[in-house]
């Protein structure tokens, strides 16, 4: 090879080296992910009626946790156990939720979704027939058990509904125990109280409650052989914010960098995977997010 020819072509990988070096992701970076919607649940409402029995919770989500929870009280007024008239009862207590939620597109299914009676915390009264006396006896309520299990139940993000359509309470039982007021605990037992499957009805998901991540990379360095480490910070609404630790790899053949984003410290299960152009652009489709118990693809 003449020096002419030599030269030319030690020039061109020059050229070209100094073009890899500098397209190469270094520093911070700040990816657009304003298609990422996120829906969350914790401070959302959920209320309900089944016969004369009617709930009202507010739920509660973890940054971590695929497990949505609730607490909220449930209240009963003549409600009639037999449904003859003969026992008829008024009740206050507590309960609980428990669902998880699995987003697909713009519906989010809150699957295994049940608010449960705190059995310890009822109280209440009612009044019993007699048949003996013909009469109608003052009872003490003292406990009530069971749950309210719903068939079905979905999250529309575009129309901004819980509930409606298709969603259901599924049938069930209540285990209610008092006794005769004037005989005291000594008179006491459980009956059970049966309720038939009811429709769940529509109510509104605030569009305040959706929300957008924002992830900043920070001190990014991409080495000679295209290995990529630093850090990076996460914001996901009003929870607080999430550190990662980066590491990845730039493809010389398509420029693209594959980052691996693993959440430390109180973030820990909150992970991504990021394919970056030399820009700090998402890229491609096998885009994902785990947080709020979503697994999230984009």
């Amino acid at each position: 090879m003449n020096n002419k020819k030599f030269l030319s072509k030690l020039v061109l990988l020059f050229v070209g080296s100094l073009s890899s070096a500098f397209a190469q992701l270094d520093g911070p970076q700040f990816p657009d992910l304003s298609e990422v919607e996120i829906p969350v649940f914790d401070g959302v409402p959920l209320a309900g009626e089944i016969s004369a029995v009617s709930f009202d919770l507010t739920m509660a989500q973890g940054l971590t946790s695929p497990k949505l929870t609730g607490t909220g009280t449930v209240s009963a007024t003549a409600f009639d156990v037999f449904q003859d008239e003969a026992l008829l009862v008024d009740f206050d207590g507590d309960m609980n939720f428990s669902a998880s939620a699995i987003k697909t597109g713009s519906i989010v299914r809150l699957t295994g979704a049940k608010t449960t009676i705190d059995p310890l915390s009822v109280s209440g009264s009612g009044t019993l027939y007699n048949s003996e006396t013909e009469q109608y006896e003052d009872v003490t309520v003292s406990s009530v058990k069971g749950a309210f299990a719903f068939k079905s139940l979905h999250v529309d993000l575009d129309n901004g509904t819980i509930g409606g359509g298709v969603d259901k309470i599924a049938a069930g039982t209540l285990k209610i125990s008092g006794y005769v007021t004037e005989l005291g605990a000594s008179s006491g037992g459980t009956v059970s109280a049966k309720y038939g499957t009811e429709d769940f009805p529509e109510l509104d998901f605030p569009a305040e409650n959706i929300i957008y991540p924002e992830i900043t990379l920070d001190d990014l360095i991409t080495t000679s052989k295209g290995v990529v480490t630093g850090t990076a910070v996460g914001t996901f609404g009003g929870y607080d914010d999430v550190s990662f630790s980066v590491k990845g790899r730039r493809s010389l053949k398509t420029g693209i960098s594959t980052l691996t984003l693993t959440g430390t410290g109180s973030g820990k299960g909150v992970n991504a995977t990021l394919n970056l152009d030399d820009d700090g652009q998402i890229s491609g489709t096998k885009n994902a997010l785990t947080v709020l118990g979503y697994k999230l693809k984009f």
